[in-house]
């Protein structure tokens, strides 16, 4: 296979090791972010949290500093990723409920969350897949819980359709099935709330953009 097409489970296993460093010293912004995120979430005693493409945890650092009782379900696809996050956190072993597998296939609880984040992981996703695991978050959630999502979006559509074509494109070179590839498909900003919205979450808000990443806030109305 083209390494420019590589699958996202191979991807991330292969740059481990490597991963908090890029993280840190090549995403524009990342420490704002991350920090941001962590001021976001409540530090109310044992808040349960559901963390997709958690990845070795880095805002997990940040939340466990303000929050050392937080209770932290997270998924990502490597292996490799988990066990630098559990290493990083043995001490929180009763905390942590660490599953390696696609967030798209792994079982959520109903109503099982207080809060769910989500840190540079879904832009490697289309329309529709976020359509999917935005429906999933959004059961999982008790009433009026919030999902965090601190990702990679374009400022307009026309940016959105130019990845969309570069990886139909590509895949169609590399004759490539359907799968889960490492390829950046971020939407539009307008987009990206839009998608939000449709999963049922109310109100959505664009809580702060630092450089090509944008925080979105987005809420689960409490039932009547």
């Amino acid at each position: 296979m083209n390494d420019d097409l590589e699958t996202m489970r191979a991807f991330f296993d292969r740059r481990a090791d490597s991963y908090e460093t890029h993280m840190k010293n090549k995403v524009e912004d990342s420490e704002k972010f991350y920090i941001e995120v962590s001021n976001l979430v409540p530090e109310t005693t044992g808040v349960s949290i559901l963390d997709l493409g958690c990845g070795t945890g880095l805002e997990l650092d940040q939340i466990f500093s303000r929050n050392p009782t937080a209770s932290v379900t997270g998924i990502d696809l490597s292996d490799k990723m988990l066990e630098i996050l559990r290493s990083k956190h043995h001490f929180r072993s009763d905390q942590l409920n660490l599953i390696a597998g696609s967030y798209f296939e792994v079982e959520f609880p109903s109503e099982g969350f207080d809060l769910a984040i989500s840190v540079q992981s879904v832009h490697h996703f289309g329309y529709g897949q976020k359509l999917s695991i935005y429906n999933k978050i959004f059961r999982s959630l008790v009433g009026n819980g919030m999902y965090i999502e601190a990702d990679y979006v374009v400022s307009t559509e026309i940016e959105e359709k130019e990845y969309r074509k570069r990886y139909e494109s590509l895949k169609s070179v590399c004759n490539v099935p359907d799968g889960f590839y490492h390829f950046d498909l971020p939407l539009s900003i307008n987009n990206q709330q839009a998608v939000l919205e449709k999963a049922g979450f109310m109100p959505v808000i664009h809580h702060a953009r630092y450089g090509n990443t944008s925080i979105f806030i987005s809420r689960k109305p409490v039932s009547k």
